[in-house]
């Protein structure tokens, strides 16, 4: 095992600096490693996920999907050729599809909540799209292998949302809908 990922600390980012790439020193603020913090981020709700989720098969897809997220920060890291594909791309659309045959479609707005899953998947949906964003800014300094990765997290939060929705179905929860007015009935009056 390499002697950096069996010890407890490595003690090399005290200066508030870390490595990128082949021993490359950054900021821990640059914004490959801001853009590697919300993958990172983004993995973690996904384990999360899998944990909770009562499916065995939503679980395995949601592994899949951890598995790629480590690809695309692997990407980021080296600078390499895109890691991720049309195939992970059309794969999580699948996922997303699968999900989606069960759904009646929205009749409004979804807020986030429903079962505790759903709920978590909602963060994770929000943290998707903070880690396409992070992505989409590296596009300048990072091209073209990106185009792969921002395409796979638009669509994860998609698969996000569907997982939310699908699990709170399979509970017996109803979906959280948006009311207009509600906030101003709710409101005291002036």
């Amino acid at each position: 095992m390499n002697d950096r990922l069996s010890a407890a600390a490595a003690r090399s980012g005290d200066d508030g600096q870390t490595n990128l790439g082949a021993g490359a020193r950054t900021d821990k603020d640059s914004p490959p490693i801001e853009t590697l913090g919300a993958i990172d981020e983004l993995n973690t709700w996904i384990g999360a996920l899998a944990a909770m989720a009562t499916s065995a098969a939503l679980r395995d897809r949601l592994l899949d999907i951890q598995h790629d997220l480590f690809d695309l920060a692997v990407q980021i890291n080296s600078a390499e050729a895109s890691w991720l594909s049309s195939r992970h791309i059309s794969r999580v659309e699948r996922f997303s599809e699968e999900l989606g045959a069960s759904l009646e479609p929205a009749k409004s707005v979804i807020l986030p909540g429903g079962g505790q899953f759903a709920a978590f998947a909602h963060i994770a949906r929000a943290v998707c799209r903070r880690a396409e964003r992070r992505l989409v800014s590296l596009r300048e300094s990072y091209p073209p292998s990106e185009t792969c990765g921002i395409a796979y997290l638009n669509r994860l939060s998609d698969f996000l949302f569907a997982a939310a929705r699908a699990e709170n179905l399979r509970q017996g929860r109803a979906d959280v809908s948006w009311e207009h007015t509600r906030s101003l009935n709710a409101a005291p009056a002036d």
